[in-house]
């Protein structure tokens, strides 16, 4: 398990640290606990020992009645 710390990609505010059993995909989507589900944008700086990924909240779907 590897600590990885998620950050928004415009602000760089942390917003979940956890560990895990490795790090996210780019494109994966993660569902951070009280913030919501994101997507990864890419990851920085990502060992065997920790990682830094880089995340931008997903625009909830829309449906419109025809």
């Amino acid at each position: 398990m590897i600590p990885i710390q998620y950050r928004d990609a415009e602000t760089e505010e942390i917003l979940d640290w956890r560990h895990e059993e490795g790090a996210p995909a780019i494109g994966q989507r993660v569902l951070l606990e009280c913030v919501g589900e994101f997507q990864v944008l890419y990851r920085w700086r990502c060992n065997p020992t920790a990682c830094v990924v880089y995340v931008r909240r997903v625009e909830k779907e829309v449906r419109v009645a025809a």
